[in-house]
């Protein structure tokens, strides 16, 4: 809950203004806990498919007997956030963390 709440206040915020210039999300970092299926290539492919996203680095952190943990390094123009929560859960993966925002404005 908290991790979702921090994140709309950060996401509403960008998605208004700093100061008098437009300013969009261009990359987060996630940790990410995931089942073993689908594989890291067909995970990270998937999430190179969400709107605004034009770059997906994964890096496998820890493998359990069930799971993935990685750490996700996602690069675009105006990434949507949402979007990319709900293609992660859709791959039956959970976001343990946001890590990192990087907020670019324009002008």
């Amino acid at each position: 809950m908290f991790l979702r709440f921090g994140l709309f206040l950060i996401l509403g915020l960008v998605e208004e203004r700093v100061g008098d210039k437009p300013s969009y999300v261009s990359k987060i970092v996630l940790d990410v806990l995931k089942p073993h299926v689908p594989s890291l290539v067909e995970f990270s492919m998937e999430l190179a498919r969400v709107p605004g996203v034009s770059r997906v680095d994964a890096v496998l952190v820890e493998v359990d007997a069930e799971t993935d943990s990685i750490k996700l390094t996602i690069e675009g123009r105006r990434i949507d956030y949402e979007s990319v929560e709900e293609a992660v859960k859709r791959l039956g993966a959970a976001v343990h963390s946001i890590d990192q925002v990087v907020v670019e404005s324009e002008g």
